[in-house]
This record gives structure tokens, C-alpha cells and sequence, in this order.
């Protein structure tokens, strides 16, 4: 069985007694990174077996008053939206798994997601989630929220294979309605034999998704040229401008094959060693359609068309595809060990290597299979990041445990677009723009626990932080620009007060200062106009946040339950917005004088409730995020911060009605919420960012020793809703796993 790494403090998500789990155990450098003053919730890998489960972000689709930008199944920008963070804001969080950071954040945005693929979710023990920013082992990121996800390591010999096949039944307003289909297989195979203990993991997804954006024309041209069509579909975008949509984009396939080689080694009875090596790789294409056709009857992707009693004219890029080829390295080692006198350490070093990354886009339209021709190549390779961890654990007398620890990180981002004779091939044409940069950051920080009195603890930190941006540069066509060096120290000072006021209860008040400092994207990614860098700010400010969170936990013998209130107030929020004060203005990332997000939050977990056999677990939040202070787009003032709901709510329950058999039922709840700073989209469209409620299922089947197979579905209800781009529709699930 799988030994998995986890934290023995957490008893928010209890396993039944009838579970076949092996029991778990605690993985030195997890316990270190666990043992925090923030509110935590589980996700346990029995909660995993019984949701659908593709990708391993899925693991947190039911977590309190979170979700993950998911478009569609092996989708790689796929941000996590938490209490204070949009699914814009990729920087806000951080997600490691067993201690090595996958969080991208050498930009922040849609495409800084986390690099979901490096985990499999075959490889899953558990995940364990803190909110906000009371812990001084972690950096400024934690602001929002920190994922931390524990692989399993097997104590004797352990093999599985699984296959899932998935089917989207999608539907929208404009034509493109179908069947989008994918098929994932995944395998692991590990033992432990003296000291030594190994696990092998692989996995291969090929998936179809559904058109993410659509092609649309603005209102004029000239009429006398105007050829008619019928297909168009004449709409609004989500702030009520009219708009012509005559084609589908981004219809993505997608083929991601990964690999996992863990290798532990017991060196000593004290000291041991954990190796890590992962390969990912991705090759997608994004195909385009065209939905409209002339009098013959054939398909129309360009020129000035007639519709709907008008003449629109579509632009000659409207429908170009795209393709992208990715093969990602994570290299990653540990060294941990522990005194005779309770002294734990761990020593962590990771590094995360963009091996090769193409981006390549046809100049014109190529609606259906792509032919070639001109376009442009964008490479990001070279690009990644490192890390180094050394901290330490350990008692000080009998009322006093001390954290200590130091931490260093480095990101390097390399982007080079070039023009293409033929898209599908290589970038042999002259430059067209060319950005990258370096940012780097040293920590220490130190960390005690006071147990003052029988019912009560005190923890107080601080992390010192000293951060470099540098070897920025910027180019066009014919010139490089480069930008000078920056560098500043910061400190975070952290608080938090527990009272175990009576058996099983539990207040707690935290406090914490986080300082997230700008992406290398944000602080250099720009155009060039007259020889002088424009649209951006290489002298970006950090953003600075003073959180506050108030919990209220009882422990019960079958759950638990919690309540929390808290308060973000985030002076110099990074956000890309239009400087409206200077004329002409300017559309860049800047600083958002203040925004402050408050909010409750109650979440519930109970097992055999009502009935033996039947778990749940509920959630509720209420969020209000507001721009308090925004001197360079006051329009923003007193209006409700983008893509933060102002309600989330879930609910999740198992029920184990037969012996070899369970069901469950899961739905989520996103309220409303808006996609501009100034709050004017109100229209529920393509484009917008819309409240949602979803509802999932699953049947699992225990027909035999060692084999399990399950049947489930995904937005059952086929719930049309957006986050931009359209979310995938109802999608169904069979899979068959058999495990040793």
C-alpha cells in the first residue's frame, strides 16, 4: 500500500473506518510546511477516488470558497481563484508538490497557471490547502492561497493502471454545438526493498476541447462589395456593444504525455533523501470554423460580408489558427533528517526548466484543417525557475517550538517571436519583438510557537525578504532596449492567537503582512514606439497586503465544522488597467492604489451523517471585494474588484449504499461577479465572466478484488457559462482501474 505524505494535525476530513486506505504517514518536509497558524482544509485521496478526477487541479473543485479556471479537460491555464485573487491573478498563490514549487510566476495572469501537469492524479496521497498569509515559511505569493499536494510513496510493491474515456456534449448560441471527445490512460509501478523505495508514473491524455473564443466583426465596410451570407449570428458583447460572430477559435486538441521517477533512500536511521525527475509534454493545435456560407452554399472566412441587415467587415486574422508544441523537465531533491533531542531539518532544491516552447500563429484565416503559410513563431525556451529551501523545526524548553529557515529563488523568462515563411514550420523569418528578464529573491525568516497556558498559543514570525529584478530588456524589429536594475527589502511580520476555550473548540485570530513583488512579465513585457520603451512600468511596486482572519472550529466525532471572518487590504494591487489621466492614455499593468476584500466563510464536514455510509461536506462564503483607490482609473473607485464572486458555494456527498458500491453528487456555486474594473459588462454572453451552478456525479463499482469501475458526469445539467471563453458542457466519464 502507498504511504501517503501528509499532516496529522489536520482532522478537518476524516477517513471512515471501512475505508482500505493505508494509514498515513507524516513526510518531514510536509509536517514542516503544515504545522501553520492558517485555516487548512484537506483533500484526502479517498475524497479523490470518489469525484471525476482528469486532471490533478480537479483535486480542488470542491475546496471553500475557491476554483480553478478549468476550461476543458488538460487545459494548461488553469489559474486558482481564491478569497482575494481573480482568475487573472496566477501570482496570488502557490502550489508545491512534496515541497517542489509548480506555481509559474514568471507572469501574472491567464497564462501563468500552475504546471498541473507535472502531478498525476494517480500520484495524489492528498492535498492540503491554506489560506492567507500567517505563515513566515512562505513568501509574499501566499497572500491567496498555497496548495500543497502530497505524492504518494509505496512501502512494499504497488502497481495500477487505469483508462478513462470522456465524451462533451456542447452546445452554445452560434452553431458550434457537438460532440467533443478524449480518452485518458495512466499507469504507476513502485516498490520499497531495504532502504530504498521507488515510484514510476506515467500518463497520456488526448482530448478535444470545445472552441474557447469566437470570431467576431464590427459593424461596416463597403456595401457595394458586400457578399451575403447566412450562418452569422448577430449579438452583444458583454457591455451591450453590437457584434457579428461568423466563426469558432481555439478548438483545441490536445495530446499531454507525462512522467514521474521518485526515488527515496533511508541514508541513515536519521537522515534520508528524496530524488525527483518529471517530463512534461504537450502538443496542441487550434483549429478554427468558419459559420458562414454564401448563396453556393460555400464557407466565407474574410472580406466584407452583408448580415443580419448590415455590412460588417471580418478582419483577415479572424480565424487563423494556432499550434503549440511544449516538452517541460522539474528536476527536484531532498535531504531531510531529525535530532535525538526533536530538532527536525530539511534541505530542498528544485528547478523547472521550459525545455522547449513553441507558440505558432498563421497570419491569415485557415478555417478547418490548417494548410501553412505566413505567420509567426513565438519561443519561450529556456524560460523556468529554481528554488532552494533550508529550515528547521524543534523545541525551545517545554512551552516554545521554533521555525527557522532560509530561502532563495530565481525566474528567468525568455520570450523571442519571429516570422514564419510557414507557420507549421520553423521561425526563419526577422524578429519581430523580443522581451525577457531575470527576477530574484533572498528570505530568511524565524518563526516561534509559544504555548503560554494550558488553552492557549501564541505564534509570532517575521520573513525578511531582499528582491532583485534585473537583465530586463525589451525588442522590436530593428532595436533592443534594455531596462536598468532594481532591488529593495522588505518585512513581513505574522501573528496569530489560538484559545482552545473548551474540548474540541478553537479560536483563533491571525494577522499577517505579505509582500508579492512583480512578475517578470509585468515589470517588462511592453512595446517599443520612437526608440523608447511605452505600455509598461519597469518601476512597478510590490503589492502589499495586510490580511487578517478570525476562525471559529469545533471538532466533532463524525466532523467538524468551521467559521471564519477576514479582511484583506491590498495597497498597490497589480492589475492591467487604462491609465486614464494622461493623454493618450495608457493600457498597461499598474498599481491599483487599494483594494480590500472581507468576507465570512463557513465550511462543514461529516461523516456517516444521517445514515452509515453517507459523508458530506459544504461549503459557504460571502466576498466583498471592492477597488477602493484607484487614482489612475477612478471609474474603478467603489465598484466590485473583477472575477471575485460575490458568493461560492459547494456541496459534496458519498454515499457507500452497498458494500462494493458508492455514489456521489457534487455541485458548485459561483454568484455574480464582473470582468472590468468599472463593472459594466452586464450581459451573459461570450466574453463575460458568469455566475454559475453545476451539478456533477459519479457511480463507482468494486467488481472484483483490485479492479474499481466508475461512470460519472461533469455539469450534469450541460450549464452554459463563462469565464471569458466558454466552460465546457455536460461531459461524461467511464473508467476502469485495476491497482495491485
Amino acid at each position: 500500500m502507498f504511504a501517503v505524505s501528509s499532516s496529522s494535525l489536520l482532522a478537518a476530513d476524516p477517513a471512515p473506518a471501512t475505508t482500505t486506505l493505508a494509514p498515513v504517514s507524516v513526510h518531514a518536509s510536509d509536517s514542516l510546511v503544515t504545522e501553520t497558524p492558517a485555516v487548512q482544509v484537506r483533500v484526502t485521496r479517498q475524497r479523490l477516488q470518489q469525484q471525476n478526477l482528469t486532471s490533478s487541479e480537479d483535486a480542488l473543485k470542491y475546496v471553500p470558497n475557491m476554483m480553478v479556471r478549468a476550461r476543458y479537460i488538460g487545459d494548461p491555464n488553469a489559474v486558482i481563484s481564491g478569497r482575494n485573487a481573480g482568475t487573472l491573478q496566477s501570482a496570488r498563490s502557490l502550489v508545491y508538490a512534496d515541497g517542489l514549487l509548480l506555481s509559474n510566476l514568471m507572469t501574472n495572469g491567464y497564462n501563468g497557471a500552475p504546471r498541473w501537469g507535472m502531478v498525476a492524479p494517480e500520484e495524489i496521497g492528498a492535498v492540503d490547502v491554506m489560506y492567507g498569509p500567517y505563515s513566515a515559511l512562505y513568501p509574499g505569493n501566499s497572500l491567496g492561497t498555497t496548495v500543497l499536494i502530497h505524492t504518494v510513496l509505496p512501502q512494499q510493491l504497488v502497481a495500477s493502471v487505469s483508462t478513462q474515456l470522456m465524451s462533451q456534449d456542447f452546445h452554445d448560441a452560434y452553431g458550434t454545438g457537438g460532440h467533443y471527445n478524449g480518452r485518458q490512460f495512466a499507469a504507476t509501478l513502485g516498490n520499497k526493498q531495504g532502504r530504498w523505495s521507488w515510484l514510476l508514473a506515467l500518463s497520456r491524455l488526448d482530448n478535444d476541447g470545445q472552441p474557447l473564443q469566437y470570431a467576431t466583426a464590427a459593424p461596416g465596410g463597403n456595401a457595394a462589395i458586400a457578399i451575403p451570407v447566412t450562418g452569422a449570428t448577430l449579438d452583444r458583447n458583454p457591455n451591450g456593444t453590437p457584434r457579428l460572430v461568423y466563426g469558432a477559435n481555439s478548438i483545441e486538441h490536445t495530446v499531454q504525455t507525462q512522467a514521474k521517477l521518485k526515488l527515496g533512500v533511508d541514508i541513515t536511521d536519521h537522515v534520508a533523501a528524496l530524488f525527483t525527475l518529471g517530463w512534461w509534454h504537450n502538443d496542441a493545435e487550434d483549429r478554427t470554423r468558419s459559420l458562414i456560407r454564401n448563396s453556393s452554399g460555400q464557407s466565407v472566412s474574410g472580406g466584407v460580408i452583408s448580415a443580419a441587415g448590415q455590412t460588417w467587415t471580418l478582419p483577415a486574422s479572424g480565424l487563423a489558427p494556432t499550434a503549440g508544441v511544449d516538452s517541460h523537465m522539474l528536476y527536484g531533491a531532498e535531504l531531510n533528517g531529525h535530532f535525538d533531542n526533536g530538532w527536525r531539518w530539511i534541505a530542498v532544491t528544485s528547478k523547472y526548466d521550459f525545455l522547449h516552447s513553441l507558440a505558432a500563429t498563421a497570419k491569415l484565416a485557415e478555417p478547418g484543417t490548417p494548410v501553412g503559410g505566413p505567420g509567426s513563431i513565438a519561443d519561450m525556451s529556456g524560460s523556468g525557475w529554481s528554488t532552494f529551501d533550508l529550515r528547521s523545526s524543534g523545541p525551545l524548553g517545554e512551552q516554545n517550538t521554533l521555525y527557522a529557515g532560509v530561502h532563495g529563488d530565481r525566474y528567468a523568462l525568455n520570450t523571442h517571436v519571429r516570422n514564419a515563411s510557414d507557420w507549421l514550420g520553423d521561425a526563419d523569418g526577422a524578429q519581430i519583438s523580443a522581451f525577457a528578464g531575470r527576477t530574484q529573491t533572498r528570505a530568511a525568516y524565524l518563526q516561534d510557537v509559544w504555548s503560554f497556558a494550558p488553552a492557549w498559543a501564541l505564534t509570532i514570525g517575521g520573513r525578511l525578504e531582499q528582491w532583485r529584478a534585473y537583465d530586463g530588456l525589451l525588442g522590436n524589429a530593428s532595436s533592443t532596449l534594455r531596462y536598468a536594475d532594481r532591488q529593495r527589502t522588505d518585512f513581513s511580520p505574522k501573528a496569530a492567537l489560538s484559545w482552545d476555550f473548551a474540548d474540541n473548540w478553537q479560536l483563533r485570530l491571525a494577522h499577517g503582512k505579505a509582500v508579492r513583488y512583480p512578475t517578470v512579465a509585468e515589470l517588462f513585457q511592453g512595446t517599443i514606439s520612437a526608440n523608447a520603451i511605452i505600455n509598461n512600468n519597469p518601476a512597478l511596486k510590490p503589492e502589499i497586503d495586510e490580511s487578517t482572519d478570525l476562525s471559529l472550529t469545533q471538532h466533532l466525532t463524525d466532523g467538524h465544522w468551521r467559521v471564519s471572518l477576514f479582511q484583506d487590504r491590498i495597497a498597490d494591487a497589480l492589475y492591467s488597467q487604462t491609465d486614464v489621466t494622461v493623454t493618450p492614455t495608457v493600457t498597461s499593468v499598474q498599481n491599483i492604489n487599494l483594494m480590500r476584500v472581507r468576507g465570512v466563510e463557513g465550511e462543514l464536514g461529516l461523516i456517516d451523517v444521517w445514515m452509515e455510509g453517507l459523508d458530506l461536506q459544504a461549503s459557504l462564503a460571502f466576498n466583498d471585494a471592492k477597488t477602493l483607490d484607484d487614482r489612475q482609473y477612478p471609474l474603478a473607485n467603489g465598484k466590485y474588484f473583477p472575477r471575485i464572486p460575490k458568493v461560492r458555494a459547494s456541496l459534496f456527498a458519498d454515499y457507500r449504499f452497498a458494500p462494493q458500491w458508492d455514489a456521489s453528487l457534487g455541485i458548485r456555486h459561483s454568484g455574480r461577479q464582473y470582468g472590468t474594473l468599472n463593472n459594466s459588462d452586464f450581459v451573459n454572453t461570450y466574453g463575460a465572466v458568469s455566475s454559475f451552478t453545476v451539478a456533477d456525479a459519479k457511480l463507482r463499482w468494486k467488481f472484483a478484488p483490485g479492479w474499481t469501475a466508475a461512470l460519472g458526469v461533469d455539469n450534469l445539467t450541460n450549464t452554459t457559462y463563462w469565464v471569458y471563453h466558454p466552460y465546457a458542457g455536460r461531459t461524461w466519464f467511464g473508467e476502469l482501474r485495476w491497482e495491485l
